[in-house]
């Protein structure tokens, strides 16, 4: 019966590995084997370390338009896919009955304001108490404390730009009633792009601010760069992972934001590192070993594995 049992091996002396088959025959008897060596030499060579992993796009800036307040739209400056300013009205929601409300109480505050006046004439001289003058005083400081509110409620009748941006589909039509979390449309910032990805815990010293990535999108196998600008504060608990974002410009805006992004990441180049095949590997109870030749004698050598690439180790 031919029994075959291949394993591989690596020279100590001149570096080399090697498949080694031993053959026992049985004719009756056992008959000695022969010994078959395929040798690869290992040398020195430079290792790259990557990671590689997946992420997505994220705008530089992106804002939910809605409204603060409930009412009826009288102006929607809404061009979808257009470009706007920073400070642009986008929506005016109706705020005639608080502009009516104001113009009430600029006059409420005229007569305040004399009446506070002649009060505190009268208490120089003595004509009239303390608690007639504050009563004055306090009905003027309530009606500019009611100015202050109707004012900022008239404000929050006003959507306007944060940011320059591109907008994005709009929800609703002018003339229709909004409320508080009615989303009317998206407003996004892509001259910037951001890249958002995770890498396992182990990698977490290495990827810093400053550190280039390398990256493409679905569909696109142009090669992008980007810079890591921030990474979360800890480790997230049920991936085991840190959360990282990159930056890079997006001139001609073919990067858009929601698609999904292969990521490279060069972490070290070491010079003078050996790799073996993967398969070369012998797994033992207490750890590895390799199988190697010094001398026409193969030797069982234990050995600490460290980066792997495809097919190498």
């Amino acid at each position: 019966m031919m029994k075959s049992n291949i394993m591989v091996c690596i020279a100590v002396a001149g570096l080399v590995l090697a498949s080694c088959g031993k053959k026992e025959e049985k004719d009756g008897k056992q008959k000695r084997g022969t010994t078959e060596i395929e040798a690869v030499v290992v040398k020195p060579d430079e290792l790259i370390n990557v990671i590689r992993t997946s992420g997505n796009v994220l705008p530089a800036e992106m804002v939910e338009l809605k409204s603060e307040t409930s009412g009826r739209i009288v102006n929607l400056n809404i061009k979808e896919g257009t470009r706007v300013a920073k400070g642009t009205v986008l929506v005016q929601v109706d705020d005639s009955e608080l502009r009516a409300r104001l113009r009430r109480l600029n006059a409420q505050l005229k007569l305040a304001e004399e009446n506070e006046k002649r009060k505190k004439e009268l208490l120089s001289v003595k004509g009239i108490s303390q608690v007639e003058y504050d009563a004055s005083f306090t009905e003027l400081e309530t009606i500019k404390a009611d100015m202050d509110l109707v004012n900022s409620q008239i404000r929050k009748c006003a959507i306007i730009a944060p940011f320059d941006g591109t907008l994005g589909l709009r929800n609703v039509s002018e003339g229709a009633y909004v409320t508080p979390g009615t989303t009317i449309a998206n407003l996004v910032q892509t001259d910037n792009i951001k890249i958002e990805f995770s890498v396992p815990e182990k990698y977490a010293d290495f990827v810093k601010s400053g550190l280039d990535i390398t990256f493409n999108i679905s569909g696109n196998n142009t090669k992008y760069k980007a810079q890591i600008y921030a990474s979360q504060s800890e480790i997230e608990h049920d991936s085991r992972a840190l959360l990282v974002r990159a930056i890079t410009k997006n001139a001609d805006k073919t990067l858009i934001p929601g698609a999904f992004a292969n990521i490279e990441i060069e972490l070290e180049k070491l010079h003078n590192a050996l790799l073996v095949p993967t398969y070369s590997i012998v797994p033992l109870v207490n750890g590895q070993s390799l199988m190697v030749v010094k001398h026409d004698t193969i030797y069982n050598v234990p050995v600490e594995t460290g980066i792997r690439t495809d097919d190498k180790v």
